[in-house]
């Protein structure tokens, strides 16, 4: 539980600084009659949003692959399992994405929520398998 709850903060952490990296703009870019917001806050922003779904759907997307996909060879298991990650992180982008009004860029979206997925359960790999070592 730990380290699901390590891989989380990581993979939320690493996506929304790269998230906010990409929208932040530069001081020697602004213009002076328009608003920024600094790269804190947008961070912060993008933690808000998305820390719960990170949190939740991959809580409940270990349950279910981990009914799906027998991991008793993890080596064997990883690249399926690493593609299925991906594929649910989209049906979470797509819930999201069609709930609401606003209009998205789909295929970076839908891109953003896989490569987030993907990354979560390589950290929990990762995690699992350093915690294996230890005892």
């Amino acid at each position: 539980m730990l380290k699901r709850l390590l891989a989380v903060i990581l993979t939320t952490t690493l996506v929304c600084t790269v998230l906010a990296y990409i929208s932040y703009t530069p001081l020697r870019d602004r213009t002076s009659d328009t608003m920024y917001d600094s790269f804190g806050s947008t961070f912060l922003s993008y933690v808000l949003f998305a820390l719960p779904i990170i949190l939740l759907s991959g809580f409940l997307l270990d349950f279910l692959i981990g009914m799906i996909i027998n991991r008793s060879s993890t080596t064997l298991a990883y690249m399926p399992t690493v593609l299925g990650y991906g594929v649910y992180g989209i049906v979470i982008a797509s819930l999201l994405i069609f709930s609401t009004k606003d209009s998205f860029d789909l295929p970076l979206s839908f891109t953003i929520a896989a490569l987030t997925a993907m990354i979560y359960y390589s950290l929990s790999v990762v995690f699992n398998r350093l915690s294996q070592h230890a005892h």
